[in-house]
């Protein structure tokens, strides 16, 4: 409707400066000439610009993405799409800006890269909550490419030099670049078919789990430990509501409790951080041991965030 009149506008105007070309004294078959020529010009236009419109609402208009979740959609407000998923991703929005201060002693002893993780981690959220709220393509575009990123970058700077091909060990830089690489290819396919794009992401995520499973089994800190197996219980379970979401909705909808998908973002997002923490652990432990790097939580360790400490006395007073 909205194209339409603003077809109707241009139309008038059109016309409406033929008029005054007549009124200043063109001849009148010229004019009606002129007219007739502009006005075909301008249908044109106008035709070109709705196209153009029509290719770019395909990308943002709501509901445009071949992804649904089973939380029924404006049933909260006729703004956002599915509410509690969109709500949900608070987490990834605050925490990892709070928490950079933490980091301090890690980024100055190990690695500055970890705050450009946290910056990551807020990105996902920010485009996380844009796509369940629009439920638009581009937002689910951008809601899994900014994990895939993260995920890439988290490869590129911590993991273990043990885990990586035998032919990138002892060039860094090598390696990076074939992270960066592997990390264009598959963004380039994630527009072949968007719809496979989250199971893809799994597996782009699989690694990670594995070479978690295996250092969580070799380290000899028991505060590491214990760690490690809270984190993978909650990979399992974050992974078990995202799988219930789908293969449960109709019951879930039947009793007005579809929500395993925002409890998904909780869950992940935790689980996800402890993941982060653990192989900058591991990492500091390979590269700077002299350091000695410890578990350390705030506010208390029996509910506070964990995060990695590297020793120095310019660092003596970090929470």
């Amino acid at each position: 409707m909205a194209f339409r009149v603003y077809f109707l506008r241009v139309q008038t105007w059109c016309w409406c400066t033929c008029l005054q070309r007549r009124w200043r004294g063109i001849s009148v078959s010229f004019a009606n000439r002129t007219c007739i020529r502009n006005h075909q010009q301008c249908k044109v236009a106008v035709v070109d610009v709705m196209a153009g419109a029509g290719v770019l609402l395909q990308w943002v208009g709501a509901g445009t993405s071949p992804v649904d979740w089973c939380e029924d959609n404006y049933t909260v407000t006729p703004h956002i799409a599915e509410f509690v998923n969109t709500v949900s991703n608070v987490l990834f929005l605050v925490i990892p800006g709070a928490c950079m201060r933490l980091w301090d002693s890690y980024a100055q002893h190990v690695s500055r890269g970890i705050h450009v993780v946290w910056v990551f981690f807020t990105i996902v959220g920010i485009s996380s909550a844009y796509f369940h709220a629009t439920l638009s393509l581009l937002g689910q575009l951008l809601d899994e490419l900014s994990i895939l990123w993260l995920l890439m970058v988290s490869y590129a700077l911590f993991t273990p030099v043990h885990f990586r091909p035998r032919f990138l060990q002892a060039n860094r830089r090598m390696y990076y670049l074939a992270v960066s690489l592997l990390a264009i290819l598959i963004t380039g396919s994630a527009f072949v078919q968007p719809a496979i794009n989250c199971y893809a992401l799994f597996g782009v995520g699989s690694p990670a789990i594995a070479m978690l499973t295996v250092q969580v089994r070799r380290a000899s800190d028991p505060a590491v430990k214990r760690l490690g197996m809270v984190t993978l219980s909650g990979l399992a379970l974050a992974a078990t509501a995202w799988v219930g979401d789908h293969i449960l909705c109709t019951v879930l909808r039947a009793i007005d409790l579809a929500i395993l998908h925002g409890l998904w973002h909780i869950l992940i997002f935790f689980s996800s951080y402890n993941t982060q923490v653990l192989f900058c652990y591991f990492h500091a432990i390979q590269e700077v041991p002299e350091k000695k790097p410890t578990l350390r939580y705030w506010p208390n360790r029996w509910w506070g965030l964990p995060y990695v400490y590297c020793q120095s006395s310019r660092h003596d007073k970090t929470p």
